[in-house]
């Protein structure tokens, strides 16, 4: 099963999952971490299903999010906040702040975060009060100003996988000269997943169709396959439907499974 599910904030991703899947009778895997406050679009799979994830379009990812000037936290987020008087900004100084950071744009990740270093993760060394240094990165973003009611900025942010909404609001708080934080985080949607609900799995992969010409149980058992007997012989991955399952098969020089037999569901 394939299925996009709704977590609530204040629990973990891997928490969240773990509880659901108890509830289901299954373990279950995720894309696309959310934070423990953030809530939102969290897509579930089953342990086979979950091996798909790589083969799904799960780009780009839309958030809803508010910033909250003169109000600061550590972990860029709604943690252990601190307060400081801020004067209020003009509208027209913000949307030029956000039409500033569209497109590609460089940034460093918050040391709160889920990256490892040296085997240990960021935020696991930040607790520790240990030093956190992490390399620049780049994200690829469109963002829409939503509100602006002092002291509160809400946007929408469409994302490149591995974006941090949070590293995007201290950018703009910087370029707007004023202490502010995160104070809410919701995730829309996955790629082409945007309803609470159950997916098929093959119609769900981002691969092209191919067919087997030859015999379908030698693709069942697993059998060295002919480029011959395949309709489009062209070098690439492809899935092919097997009826109440399905392959994803990499045609080269050899041919390689790379999952057979798949449920549907």
């Amino acid at each position: 099963m394939i299925f996009l599910a709704n977590k609530p904030i204040n629990i973990s991703s891997n928490t969240y999952a773990s509880k659901l899947g108890k509830k289901l009778g299954v373990k279950l895997g995720y894309s696309g971490t959310l934070d423990p406050f953030a809530c939102g679009a969290l897509l579930c799979a089953d342990k086979k299903h979950a091996k798909l994830f790589r083969f799904l379009n799960l780009e780009p990812k839309v958030y809803e999010a508010t910033i909250w000037l003169g109000a600061s936290s550590p972990s860029l987020d709604n943690e252990n906040i601190s307060l400081t008087n801020v004067n209020e900004l003009a509208l027209e100084q913000i949307k030029v702040a956000f039409n500033k950071f569209q497109g590609d744009i460089k940034y460093t990740p918050p040391i709160f975060c889920a990256k490892k270093i040296n085997g240990k993760r960021a935020y696991e060394l930040a607790r520790n009060g240990e030093e956190v240094v992490l390399s620049e990165c780049v994200m690829s973003v469109k963002a829409e100003l939503l509100h602006y009611n002092f002291p509160f900025i809400s946007f929408r942010l469409s994302a490149s996988k591995g974006t941090y909404v949070r590293s995007y609001a201290q950018l703009i708080c910087d370029e707007l000269g004023v202490v502010g934080t995160l104070s809410s985080l919701r995730r829309i949607s996955e790629g082409e997943f945007k309803e609470f609900k159950k997916y098929d799995a093959y119609t769900s992969v981002d691969l092209e169709e191919n067919e087997y010409l030859g015999d379908i149980n030698d693709v069942l058992l697993g059998k060295k396959l002919s480029l011959n007997d395949f309709k489009y012989q062209e070098y690439k991955t492809y899935k092919i439907d097997l009826g109440e399952c399905f392959s994803i098969i990499k045609l080269d020089e050899k041919i390689e499974y790379i999952l057979n037999k798949v449920e549907k569901c």
